[in-house]
């Protein structure tokens, strides 16, 4: 299946998810002094994903999908609740006793749960079908 996919093409794939994280995510963090530290995301899921690929001798292949898959994993999840962030994140600097809004945080919570469970289905999946 598509884990088949030679490393090159995974790399080539990784590379995209990466840009397509800088550029989301660069749109997604309205706080300017957030926009900055946004670009870690890349360099800490690099280092954590790869980690675990090493440390469970995993094909490139699969190591570069979990990295992809999380790369895209963060805008899908915080785009559609940015404009909330943002309030929220400025109504905390003024009085941090405000609450987070009430949308915001099951959104994120069921979002970030299901993508999950579809990566690692999808993972699962492709490491059955390439055995």
């Amino acid at each position: 299946m598509f884990l088949s996919l030679s490393t090159s093409a995974w790399m080539l794939i990784a590379a995209g998810a990466t840009v397509f994280n800088l550029a989301a995510m660069q749109w997604i963090i309205q706080i300017p002094k957030y926009r900055k530290k946004q670009f870690w995301l890349p360099v800490i899921g690099a280092v954590c994903v790869g980690a675990r690929g090493v440390a469970e001798s995993h094909a490139w292949a699969d190591t570069l999908y979990l990295y992809a898959a999380t790369m895209v994993m963060f805008p899908l999840l915080l785009a559609p609740v940015r404009g909330r962030i943002t309030r929220d994140h400025y109504r905390w600097v003024e009085d941090p006793t405000t609450r987070t809004s009430k949308a915001a945080m099951p959104w994120l919570v069921t979002s970030l749960t299901i993508m999950l469970v579809v990566i690692g289905v999808v993972w699962v999946i492709g490491r059955k079908s390439g055995a």
